[in-house]
């Protein structure tokens, strides 16, 4: 809503939802000569309800019905590939900045320095099969890679630059290339 009574044209914004990109309106902002309330808005881009904050720069590669992410998650900057399967996100999992949940694999190419098998295709990428499910209460470091298809428990660390390609059980530590279980909390 408009607040006409201030200089230079300030919009006040309902301060119990959650804003996903600040640095849009920052200019807005310090032009005003008052700030009656901050603002937050709990949608994406597209106009999609997904519960709490910082989903803007996520990706959506593939279709986006398959992936489902629960309430007040956190998806700062991350790709998400639903192209070989679906990625299922419970509710509280926060993720670090450029994390990358990968359910396809590439086109491969057939050339001199490759060879695949009898039987194969050669351009032959799955549509099914590989999914990722990630449990509530998780949080994701920054630069983390999940390779489906793995399911991951409720209340998982994952530390920051390792690369998930196992299941991993509730309650555990993970860190390393690729990502290794290093205690359970």
């Amino acid at each position: 809503m408009l607040i006409n009574n201030i200089s230079k044209k300030c919009i006040a914004y309902n301060t119990n939802n959650f804003l996903i990109n600040p640095k849009r309106i920052n200019r807005k902002l310090q032009a005003c000569d008052k700030i009656i309330h901050l603002f937050r808005l709990p949608f994406i881009k597209l106009g999609t309800w997904l519960g709490f904050l910082n989903i803007e720069y996520s990706y959506i590669h593939g279709n986006k019905s398959r992936l489902k992410i629960g309430k007040n998650c956190s998806t700062t900057n991350t790709i998400f590939n639903v192209n070989s399967g679906n990625i299922n996100i419970k509710d509280n999992t926060i993720f670090g900045h450029n994390c990358m949940l990968l359910t396809g694999t590439h086109q491969f190419y057939n050339g001199k320095r490759a060879s695949l098998t009898k039987g194969h295709a050669i351009y032959e990428t799955p549509e099914t099969g590989r999914d990722i499910l990630i449990g509530s209460g998780c949080f994701i470091g920054s630069g983390v890679i999940i390779i489906g298809p793995v399911t991951i428990g409720n209340n998982v660390i994952i530390g920051s630059g390792s690369v998930v390609t196992k299941d991993v059980s509730d309650s555990c530590f993970v860190v390393g290339i690729p990502g290794k279980v290093i205690s359970k909390h």
